[in-house]
């Protein structure tokens, strides 16, 4: 390597000065490029399996190995629209939500490591740190406290026997969704907080593994709830199966042995298992909500005659 300088003389660098570091950022881009990947996969499959299936009475639904990566990605693109809903419905526990990820972001803009041989740290600095450890040992119970408790669970039902109680049913279920992502994010930032904190190794250790449970809880939870949100609202085959019935029929999927379709009779809703070998003639394409909705008109429109 050459370097000119200011009076122009050239001079010879040793190898050792060059860059050697190329490939190994290029391999670390590559693994955490593949990470996250696997990361959006998993949380599809396992919103597939825990969130949608009980969700729609079948829940040995199979989903296909790819669905997974479909199910995950279809959920990033509907972080932001979940977020904006479930403020809507609920702007108390939005405020929450952001004070929980401001809180620790602002945190992030304060802590700092104090060199070797620098003076003491201050006590102020001192406060600051420890009381960061414990707030975010205390997020992390509110975190898994929010996951468990009967203010979310509750709001995450079965779908509807009645189609007329579908935008109840649907509207519950997005603003779950949204402040489970909320507190992911919350969970996330705490902490890469803890671990930036000049605190001893025994605080550091106990908050840490609680932040990072928390964080685990969080994603799981958030997997189930935005994917069975993403899969009601992704549009599907309509069928009419070749047995002289004329109703029109809407597939949720498959499991070992059976193809469960969704239909609407006497303004119920009925999932219906039946053999994989049925014929079936597709004549369309709609949403779960979508067929749900159109129900819940049509009784309403049969109510007021």
């Amino acid at each position: 390597m050459l370097v000119r300088h200011a009076t122009g003389a050239i001079k010879s660098l040793p190898s050792t000065d060059e860059p050697m570091g190329t490939p190994i950022r290029l391999a670390i881009g590559v693994i955490v490029a593949v990470g996250v990947v696997a990361v959006v996969w998993l949380m599809g499959v396992v919103g597939f399996r825990l969130g949608f299936a009980p969700l729609i009475r079948v829940p040995g639904l199979l989903g296909e190995p790819g669905g997974g990566l479909v199910t995950g990605t279809i959920m990033l693109i509907w972080i932001p629209r979940v977020i904006l809903l479930a403020g809507g419905a609920q702007p108390t526990w939005l405020m929450l939500g952001f004070a929980a990820i401001a809180i620790p972001a602002a945190g992030l803009s304060a802590v700092w490591h104090r060199p070797g041989g620098s003076p003491r740290t201050s006590l102020a600095a001192v406060v600051f740190t420890h009381a960061g450890a414990i707030c975010a040992a205390l997020n992390a119970l509110a975190v898994i406290w929010w996951t468990a408790c009967d203010a979310r669970n509750a709001r995450i039902a079965e779908l509807p026997d009645d189609p007329t109680g579908t935008d109840t049913w649907l509207g519950n279920l997005q603003t779950v969704a949204g402040l489970d992502v909320l507190a992911v994010i919350a969970a996330t930032v705490w902490v890469v907080l803890v671990m930036r904190l000049s605190i001893p190794l025994w605080m550091r250790a106990l908050a840490a593994s609680a932040s990072y449970v928390a964080l685990v809880v969080a994603i799981v939870a958030m997997s189930m709830s935005n994917a069975a949100f993403a899969q009601i609202q992704a549009a599907r085959s309509v069928v009419h199966l070749d047995d002289g019935s004329i109703d029109a029929r809407l597939v949720l999927g498959f499991t070992p042995r059976h193809v469960a379709t969704l239909r609407i009779e006497n303004e119920m809703v009925i999932v219906e298992l039946r053999d994989r070998s049925a014929t079936m003639t597709v004549v369309g394409r709609q949403s779960i909500v979508g067929m749900l909705q159109e129900a819940a008109q049509r009784s309403r429109g049969n109510a007021q005659r």
